[in-house]
């Protein structure tokens, strides 16, 4: 009964193509970095992206919620490895026409090249993978160079002893277009929004109150996304502009009808002549 358990659980987990123990830790085919954030980082959004075990399909576009973006060729990552670690081989999924590299220091100051990922002629996200390395060091870095400027990473891997299984297993996914998602997060802030001005009363009960906090939050989120994408292209800035307009027109929409309700209202109180 118990081996049938395992077995079970063994095989959900090798269908989701995550390398894990049973106990739900990344196991050691996994690599070194699986789970961990970097010590230190400069220019990278959404670091915890790196290393989380799901990456792009290959061909999937640079920008999407599966990647983080290096913002220019100073940006990088620093991974604390704990202990001076001999890296025998390097993974990474990145972005196809740019150029990663890892280097490795002793001090956390000064570093060696240990691999570069070479550009390659596919297009869009794509899988590159190294054996045979014999750099070591405690501290670990992540930059990238060259390309059309747009650095993009889905997963990054690297191990002390090679395991039977190079590159590790990841969670395929289909990564949402940035932009695709932005756009949804500011039309439903548009419309949550203006519905929520448009309805909104001083007598309302408190917990009706409280969901203006929903297209509050959506804002910020739209906000964070918005940052990825900076400088955003015109066609986003458009949309930004027609959503604050929305919530903008219902606004005076509202401040319009407020005030023919007073003046109907003291009409009313205002004895005829």
């Amino acid at each position: 009964m118990v081996f049938a358990l395992a077995s079970v659980v063994a095989g959900l987990f090798g269908c989701n193509g995550v390398a894990t123990s049973l106990g739900g830790r990344p196991g050691p085919e996994s690599g070194l970095l699986r789970g961990k954030l970097p010590a230190k980082s400069s220019g990278v959004t959404h670091v915890d992206r790196l290393t989380d075990g799901i990456a792009a399909y290959p061909d999937e576009p640079p920008l999407t919620d599966l990647t983080s973006v290096l913002g220019t060729s100073e940006a990088f990552a620093i991974y604390d490895l704990g202990r001076d670690t001999k890296i025998a081989c390097a993974a990474i999924v990145a972005d196809a026409d740019d150029r990663y590299a890892l280097s490795v220091s002793q001090d956390g100051r000064t570093f060696a090249p240990l691999w570069s990922a070479p550009p390659i002629e596919d297009r869009g996200m794509q899988p590159r993978a190294e054996h045979g390395l014999t750099g070591s060091g405690r501290w670990l870095r992540l930059s990238a160079s060259g390309g059309d400027g747009l650095y993009a990473v889905a997963e990054l891997s690297v191990a002390e002893v090679c395991p039977p299984r190079w590159p590790p297993a990841l969670a395929l996914q289909h990564g949402t277009r940035i932009e695709q998602s932005l756009e949804l997060k500011l039309w439903a802030f548009a419309g949550l929004g203006a519905a929520f001005i448009l309805a909104y009363r001083r007598r309302s009960p408190d917990f009706i109150k409280l969901l203006g906090a929903v297209p509050a939050g959506v804002a910020v989120a739209a906000f964070v996304q918005l940052a990825d994408l900076w400088p955003p292209p015109g066609r986003v800035l458009m949309r930004v502009a027609v959503s604050l307009a929305i919530v903008l027109a219902a606004a005076a929409v509202r401040i319009a009808v407020g005030r023919l309700w007073r003046r109907r209202r003291e009409a009313r109180r205002t004895p005829k002549a």
